[in-house]
């Protein structure tokens, strides 16, 4: 496996350098991020989730940074709205730290190794809130894949971090790609005006007239206790007509408050734009 792994890196790294200036100067960001050329940089592209921390705000967020123009941030909303607008200065290539945006309704700062890892937003405030972002660098051997959803409660009781009639946030970030049989996920979540975050991983997909269906489990910690996500990912085949990507399932909230189990519903949305038709 090492060796099959050491060959695929050096076969892409030829295939870079084989590339003149003006071929590489023709892409646009996101054909270079595939191509590989800002894999070990703090250029390239970066995708994730965010939430107000009442959870009545959703978005995707995705910043682009090259070396030419001040980095750019565009956040999509559910229903396909969108917000963009750029940082107050270039990126530095080494490690940037404290990068700033500011827009009319959106605030916050950006940090980030000067190889791409550990990337942070901080200080986020949309329309005045507060808000929380996870977000990650896309490589040309990791695609991100951005969801935006809600839960709701199915039999919450009176438990006070699940916000006793509302609907709240839960958004989810694919790692590995949406055609992935086996990927990893990332899951943000509110519970009483405050944000909590999982991990799961999907398998035992099965296709079937091109739409495929895969197991999600996951699970994290809550305010009051650990948290278990059951529920299921559903995606079309990359060649059918139509492109969907969406989770939904169950949680169960075993709370210390009262002894309370909490049974959640919960959601994603598909991807915004046109073509995209979730069942």
């Amino acid at each position: 496996m090492s060796l099959s792994l050491l060959l695929f890196s050096c076969s892409q790294d030829s295939e870079v350098s084989d590339m003149n200036v003006d071929e590489q100067n023709a892409m646009n960001l996101d054909e270079q991020v595939a191509a590989g050329m800002f894999d070990n940089s703090n250029l390239g592209i970066y995708e994730g989730v965010f939430t107000t921390l009442d959870g009545q705000n959703q978005a995707t967020i995705r910043i682009e940074m090259d070396s030419k123009n001040n980095p750019l941030v565009m956040f999509v909303f559910p229903e396909g709205d969108m917000k963009s607008f750029r940082s107050n200065s270039k990126a530095a290539k080494n490690q940037i730290n404290n990068l700033h945006f500011e827009s009319d309704s959106f605030e916050f700062d950006f940090d980030v190794n000067d190889d791409g890892s550990n990337p942070v937003v901080s200080n986020i405030t949309y329309m005045e809130k507060k808000g929380d972002v996870i977000i990650f660098k896309e490589t040309s051997k990791s695609a991100v894949s951005p969801r935006t959803g809600t839960y709701s409660c199915i039999d919450c009781g009176t438990h006070p971090d699940l916000g006793v009639g509302k609907t709240q946030t839960f958004n989810a970030v694919l790692r590995d790609g949406v055609g992935s049989p086996e990927s990893n996920w990332d899951f943000q979540f509110t519970l009483g005006s405050k944000v909590y975050l999982g991990t799961g991983a999907q398998s035992g997909c099965e296709t079937a007239f091109g739409l495929t269906t895969c197991d999600v489990i996951g699970e994290g910690q809550g305010g009051s206790g650990p948290f278990y996500i059951n529920g299921s990912h559903t995606y079309y085949s990359a060649d059918a007509v139509s492109s969907c990507s969406r989770i939904e399932g169950n949680i169960l909230y075993d709370s210390y408050f009262n002894n309370l189990d909490a049974e959640l519903s919960f959601k994603t949305n598909g991807p915004t734009g046109e073509g995209n038709n979730c069942p």
